[in-house]
């Protein structure tokens, strides 16, 4: 091993993290034949390695590397680049689409699309003035639709052609001179990263951390990478691999599967000699669900296609399994991918995605402010969430940790409910700041006696009052319009 190498290894993380760095754009100044990116690493290396030292001492992570991935400043002379950020969805995603466009163009993106794949969506965001793309699918797949209950929304074609088509999509723009950087809607960001810095930066395609799906990869290797969170340099190599994407993907993909499948075949030489998952790598270590999950930046080339890759830190591209409010990233955060497990509730998904927009930014971007969206309750093996339908949840899950397979269940309510919703009575209240009252009757205890769940609750009513599970479960947790009452069957 290189003894500059050996050195950097046996330094303290935040230490070997800088060195790795400044070996990185000298080992990649070599394989990219691209003057400019020697250009760019000497003007650009130093300036990062002074922001290190100006706000890593001052910022934290909940997973315990402050990211220094974005660090630039873009010159005018810079901005020449065709770049676009495209997001894609259709009709029954609209919601979704439209709250990440107003979002980027509030932060200041001036380079951000919808990717329609319906002409109602695509005719709806033209009439409001949205930039959009037409991505319209040939022959749907209008049979296969409840399989979008995977990706927990409802579409309007089989989610599968979309995410195929969507790759096929961007492998068309780079092979036009297009940069992409890719995103799913639901994704958060955060501040503005000008995309230019990506381009200069040098790699021919970046990716952000997945958590462990595909299992099998991550068991064989460490790390997957996330299928919806990328950036494509218009370059030869780039196209090379797209186009490889794209046949692997045909008409109908997983492209989660797929693009994880396609990365662990490039044959990657990666910087420093070492894999990411090698035994001295930095992991999240604090939160149950997500110990051992990779955190640092990785950098590499593949000897299939040539192309340069990297990898951003998980503080930079933030992916983990719950985890909010108790984690979050730092500062220097580009974008989050907030997600929800084992979400059974009988609430609206779109509703669902749409919270995890105000909790990231009520909990993390700005856990300070007095003015909250929403609210969140978490307790201890506490309630089913498919009886999760009071007028001020937005949405519930569980989480599931460890091998004893605790579970926390988390409701996100609306931000004026100034009552934790876990009561102990059958009528309990939850009062409003504006003066009204609605009922919540989802509790884990049931008159007054701790330690009864939700199910065993629906059960004790379907024995003693003859009544359907469905109308046993709408008893438990009914509406404002019909309060807590036992809904016998006609």
């Amino acid at each position: 091993m290189d003894p500059s190498v050996a050195a950097a290894e046996a330094a303290p993380p935040q230490q070997r993290r800088r060195r790795r760095l400044a070996h990185s754009a000298e080992h990649n100044s070599e394989i990219i034949d691209l003057p400019r990116v020697e250009e760019w690493s000497k003007k650009k290396l130093p300036s990062v390695q002074k922001r290190i030292q100006n706000n890593t001492q001052q910022l934290t992570s909940g997973v315990g590397l402050v990211t220094i991935d974005g660090q630039w400043d873009i010159s005018p002379d810079h901005n020449h680049h065709d770049i676009k950020i495209l997001g894609f969805a259709d009709t029954n995603y609209a919601s979704i689409a439209k709250v990440w466009y107003n979002r980027l163009t509030k932060l200041g993106y001036k380079e951000h699309y919808i990717g329609a794949y319906d002409k109602e969506l695509y005719d709806d965001l033209i009439d409001q003035n949205y930039r959009v793309l037409p991505c319209f699918i040939d022959n749907p797949d209008y049979e296969r639709r409840s399989e979008c209950g995977y990706v927990q929304f409802s579409c309007a074609y089989d989610v599968m052609q979309m995410w195929a088509s969507r790759v096929k999509f961007v492998r068309d723009m780079v092979k036009n001179g297009t940069h992409v950087l890719l995103t799913d809607v639901d994704t958060v960001f955060s501040r503005h990263v000008d995309p230019v810095g990506f381009v200069e930066e040098g790699y021919d395609v970046y990716h952000a951390y997945e958590m462990r799906y595909p299992k099998k990869l991550y068991h064989d290797h460490g790390f997957v990478i996330n299928g919806g969170q990328h950036f494509f340099r218009s370059s030869e190599a780039t196209l090379q691999f797209l186009d490889i994407a794209a046949n692997r993907c045909g008409e109908k993909c997983d492209d989660q599967v797929m693009f994880n499948h396609l990365f662990w075949s490039l044959d990657i030489e990666w910087d420093g000699g070492d894999p990411p998952s090698h035994p001295g790598a930095m992991r999240v270590a604090n939160h149950e669900l997500d110990n051992g999950l990779l955190v640092e930046s990785a950098t590499g080339r593949s000897r299939v296609t040539n192309h340069t890759i990297k990898i951003w830190d998980r503080d930079f591209a933030w992916r983990l399994s719950g985890g909010i409010p108790e984690q979050c990233p730092s500062k220097n955060n580009w974008v989050g991918m907030p997600s929800i497990n084992n979400n059974d509730g009988d609430v609206d998904k779109i509703q669902s995605k749409l919270a995890l927009f105000d909790v990231w930014d009520d909990y993390c971007l700005n856990p300070e402010a007095d003015e909250k969206r929403v609210k969140m309750a978490c307790k201890t093996s506490i309630a089913d969430c498919s009886l999760c339908k009071s007028p001020v949840c937005k949405t519930c899950w569980t989480d599931r940790y460890g091998q004893e397979m605790k579970e926390r269940t988390c409701i996100i309510m609306d931000a004026h409910a100034t009552e934790d919703p876990f009561h102990d009575k059958e009528d309990d209240l939850v009062e409003l700041t504006d003066g009204s009252t609605v009922k919540f009757c989802g509790s884990n205890k049931w008159s007054g006696s701790g330690g009864v769940t939700c199910n065993a609750r629906v059960q004790f009513m379907v024995s003693r009052h003859h009544i359907s599970e469905q109308n046993a479960k709408i008893s438990v947790l009914e509406n404002v319009k019909d309060g807590c009452k036992c809904i016998v069957d006609g």
